[in-house]
């Protein structure tokens, strides 16, 4: 039980910090694309880290340990509460930018796009590690087993 949810705690950790450098490239981009200033905290680079993470601990946790219906539905809560700040920030950012041509208009649309599918691809890939992590498939982590059946 503790080597499950080691492995969740990992899959949160790998996955999170993944997907959150992916986001803040793309949010590199959208300031970019939009003639705004790219200049990027390192407390606000990990600021986006810690939150990729943080938020897949519960659902990554309880995900190794549970393997009865609904054990991704906190995952899918954390990635939800992930969308809805990302849409605020970007709502906010972009509300002062102005005449920007419509070239400009379609990089911010893409790197935006870019940021929402690194948030989607969350979950996926931290259950996608927990499976693995835990003892190679998918199969052996529903049946119990530490190691695949052979």
């Amino acid at each position: 039980m503790v080597r499950r949810a080691v492995v969740g705690l990992g899959a949160a950790l790998l996955a999170g910090l993944l997907m959150g450098a992916v986001a803040r490239l793309m949010m590199r981009l959208v300031s970019l694309a939009s003639g705004r200033p790219a200049e990027f905290s390192l407390g606000g680079t990990v600021g986006i880290l810690l939150a990729f993470v943080v938020l897949m601990v519960p659902g990554a946790v309880v995900a190794s340990l549970w393997h009865g219906h609904g054990r991704s539905l906190l995952l899918v809560v954390g990635t939800g509460f992930l969308l809805v700040s990302g849409t605020g920030i970007a709502v906010e950012d972009l509300s002062t930018v102005e005449d920007l041509s419509a070239v400009r208009w379609l990089g911010v649309g893409a790197a935006g796009l870019g940021v929402y599918a690194a948030i989607l691809a969350l979950p996926v890939l931290t259950f996608r590690i927990l499976t693995r992590g835990a003892g190679g498939s998918s199969q052996a982590l529903r049946l119990g087993r530490t190691k695949p059946a052979g």
